[in-house]
């Protein structure tokens, strides 16, 4: 009854079958660990901002669970220093953020995300330059790499934007030593005008769960169809060997 399951074009059917199987479940637990991930990280960002503030120090040596503490410093903007990040949008609208790093002693510096800019303000010459003393209150972020794929920026001299938060890259051209983190400005004093804060990061779950239920749903549909599939498939050669007997 089940004989022809031993056929080429079957074992071929089954082998198809038998990867997609296991790609449904490896995509199915890919997206649950992505759900996890995201669980862990809202955790981080809602204990981190709730710890005790920290000071310029606690920048030049950050420990694992620096990023998204809240810090506060007191310095001198260096605008002549300023940088513009490409391609950053808000409520889906296309901008820049704007990068300023901060002064804090003759020779130190941290580099503070202050806001964010429509696309038609993202131009380095016609921004109004920030200048004298400030006290920032922001969210700490770790500097930002360029990963398997994306733009790049040029590795040397001076560059007025970039793609991506890169301090090391902005270390290059200042003369100031800058901490290895960064800054996203939630207030000063004096407020920093015509920029739009930065985000706070989202602390959804995102829909990696429902992706993860789909993906094991079409397992469950898989696992259960395919032998339907060969049950039909035999009881139609049994009829078929019915007829054709005498």
């Amino acid at each position: 009854m089940y004989s022809f399951v031993r056929e080429p074009k079957w074992i071929v059917a089954h082998t198809l079958a038998l990867i997609l199987l296991i790609a449904f479940v490896l995509a199915g637990i890919w997206q649950f660990g992505r759900h996890q991930n995201r669980i862990d990280r809202n955790d981080a960002v809602t204990d981190r901002e709730r710890a005790p503030m920290l000071g310029d120090i606690d920048l030049f040596e950050p420990g694992d669970a620096i990023e998204f503490r809240i810090a506060k410093l007191d310095g001198v903007w260096s605008s002549d220093d300023v940088v513009l990040i490409r391609n950053r949008s808000h409520q889906d609208v296309a901008g820049c953020h704007l990068a300023v790093p901060l002064a804090i002693s003759e020779s130190q510096g941290v580099l503070v995300v202050a806001g964010w800019l429509h696309e038609t303000s993202c131009a380095v010459e016609e921004l109004v330059p920030l200048s004298g003393k400030v006290s920032v209150t922001g969210r700490v972020r770790l500097s930002q790499s360029r990963g398997a794929i994306g733009p790049r920026d040029r590795p040397d001299g001076i560059i007025p934007t970039l793609a991506r938060t890169d301090v090391a890259r902005v270390d290059q051209q200042v003369a100031l030593s800058l901490a290895p983190v960064y800054v996203e400005l939630i207030s000063s004093n004096p407020p920093v005008a015509d920029v739009i804060a930065v985000d706070r990061p989202p602390t959804d779950l995102g829909p990696h769960l429902a992706y993860a239920v789909q993906w094991f749903l079409f397992f469950a549909v898989g696992a259960i169809g395919y032998p339907l599939v060969l049950r039909r498939q035999a009881r139609k050669g049994n009829l078929e060997d019915l007829e054709d007997s005498p």
